[in-house]
């Protein structure tokens, strides 16, 4: 593997560590409540086994080791996101380290949830029909913010 790509890979680890522990933060201060993770874990594996969309996640019957499958995907995700995140400053000739460009790329990735992962799940738009308890668009909202600073930290280390 390329020294870049290396980089990016680390970029995506960092940024992703980033968003899980100040969303650990931000969850036991109580400025966001979003799905548990097991939620998500059973989401991914029904993605995998063709199903895409459900009525509501919640109520789909639990798989075995639904922690261990949401994990290797979140990080998956975003180390795909860096690369993205990476090809879209080459390509637009901005630099990866600037954090105003950083934090936005990081908000920009809310489009994935939003459109996309709430509505699939049963929560709807935005997550406007979460599930009790939760308030899907502000958690979304702040976790890929904490994503946004992450990849600024990351691409901002001498690596």
């Amino acid at each position: 593997m390329s020294n870049l790509n290396m980089r990016l890979v680390l970029i995506g680890i960092i940024a992703t560590v980033t968003m899980d522990v100040l969303s650990g933060s931000a969850i036991k201060l109580q400025l966001i409540s979003p799905l548990p993770p097991r939620l998500i874990g059973r989401w991914f594996a029904s993605v995998a086994r063709g199903q895409l969309f459900h009525h509501d996640i919640g109520q789909v019957t639990p798989v075995n080791y639904e922690m261990a499958i949401a994990l290797p995907v979140h990080y998956a995700i975003g180390v795909t996101l860096a690369l993205a995140y990476w090809l879209a400053t080459s390509a637009l000739g901005l630099s990866p380290r600037n954090p105003f460009i950083a934090l936005s790329f990081g908000l920009t990735t809310n489009v994935l949830p939003w459109l996309v992962m709430f509505p699939a799940m049963g929560y709807g738009w935005f997550g406007a029909q979460g599930p009790p308890g939760t308030r899907l668009f502000v958690s979304s909202l702040i976790n890929h913010c904490f994503y946004g600073l992450g990849l600024w930290i990351g691409a901002s280390l001498p690596i």
